[in-house]
C-alpha cells in the first residue's frame, strides 16, 4: 500500500531544485490505553475548560498564546502565523555538506523519508548517488507547522532520510548526574577484561534480533484477559544491586556471552 505524504516542497541547494515529498519513516508501535471508569467501564472525556471563568469552550473559541510574564500572555492567531510564515516555507534548504561522524547522534529527532515527486526522479537519484560517492550527508533549515527545523539528509541504500535536529541550545550538558572524576584510577586488569566483554558481545547490527518483547507480552496478556483467561509474564531476572568484585563479573559475563554466541550459531 502507498505511503500518504505528510508534506511537500523542493530540496534546494545552488541553483538546484527538487521536488519531494515527506513520509514518516517511523511507526509508533506504543501500546495506547484508554482511561475507563472503574465503576461501569464507560470512557473518561476531557473538556476544555477556562480556569479564569469556568465556561467549557468550543475549538473555535481557543487561541494559542505565549507567556511572557508570569501569568501575562500575548495571543497569537492563525493570520499572525500566515504573515509570519517564511518565503521558502515550502524548501528544504540546503546549507551545507558535512562528514556523516561530524554529527553525534544526540542531535538526531524524528525520521522521515524523502520521496521525489515526478518530475525530481532524476535530479533525486544524482544527489542520492552523489552523497554516497562523496560520504557526506546535508544539513538543512525546513519550515513545517509554524516552526523552523534544523535537519540532517542522508542516504540509506536508495532515499533519502531526513531527521529533524536538536538545536545547540536545545541539548543539555551532562551536568550534576554523577560522572566518574579523572582521579578514578582503572587497572590494566580491569580494562583488559573489558575488553575481552566488548569484544565477546561484538557483532553486526541485525535490528531484527531485538524484539520488542514487553510489548508482545503485554499484548499476551491482553488476549488472555479477553478470553477471560489467566496470563503470567515470565519472571524477569534482576539486576544485582551491588558489584564487588568487578574483574569477577567481568570474567563471568564474557563467559556468559560466549555461551549466548554459541547458542545463537547453533541455531542458525
Amino acid at each position: 500500500m502507498a505511503m500518504r505524504s505528510m508534506w511537500k516542497g523542493l530540496i534546494s541547494f545552488g541553483l538546484v531544485n527538487i521536488p519531494v515529498a515527506l513520509y514518516p519513516a517511523v511507526e509508533d508501535k506504543q501500546l495506547r490505553f484508554n482511561q475507563l471508569h472503574k465503576e461501569d467501564g464507560g470512557r473518561i472525556g476531557y473538556e476544555k475548560v477556562c480556569k479564569e471563568c469556568g465556561k467549557t469552550l468550543e475549538a473555535e473559541e481557543i487561541v494559542r498564546g505565549y507567556e511572557f510574564e508570569k501569568d501575562r500572555y500575548v495571543t497569537i492567531s492563525e493570520e499572525d502565523f500566515d504573515k509570519f510564515a517564511r518565503v521558502a516555507s515550502r524548501a528544504i534548504a540546503m546549507q551545507q555538506f558535512v562528514d556523516a561522524s561530524d554529527i553525534d547522534a544526540i542531535y538526531l529527532d524524528k525520521a522521515y523519508y524523502l520521496g521525489p515527486e515526478e518530475a525530481g526522479k532524476m535530479p533525486y537519484a544524482l544527489l542520492l548517488e552523489a552523497l554516497k560517492r562523496a560520504k557526506k550527508v546535508g544539513v538543512a533549515k525546513m519550515v513545517m507547522r509554524d516552526q523552523e527545523y534544523l535537519a540532517l539528509i542522508r542516504p540509506v541504500d536508495q532515499v533519502l532520510v531526513l531527521n529533524i535536529m536538536h538545536y545547540p541550545d536545545e541539548i543539555r550538558k551532562p551536568e550534576g548526574i554523577g560522572l566518574p572524576s579523572a582521579e578514578v584510577k582503572l587497572g590494566d586488569r580491569e580494562l583488559e577484561m573489558a575488553g575481552l566483554l566488548v569484544k565477546s558481545m561484538s557483532g553486526e547490527f541485525q535490528p531484527a534480533e531485538f524484539p520488542d518483547t514487553y510489548r508482545e507480552e503485554l499484548l499476551e496478556m491482553i488476549r488472555a484477559k479477553a478470553e477471560g483467561a489467566e496470563y503470567q509474564p515470565v519472571e524477569a531476572s534482576l539486576l544485582p544491586t551491588n558489584v564487588i568484585d568487578i574483574v569477577a563479573r567481568l570474567k563471568a559475563s564474557i563467559d556468559q556471552a560466549e555461551e549466548q554466541k554459541k547458542g545463537k550459531q547453533a541455531r542458525g
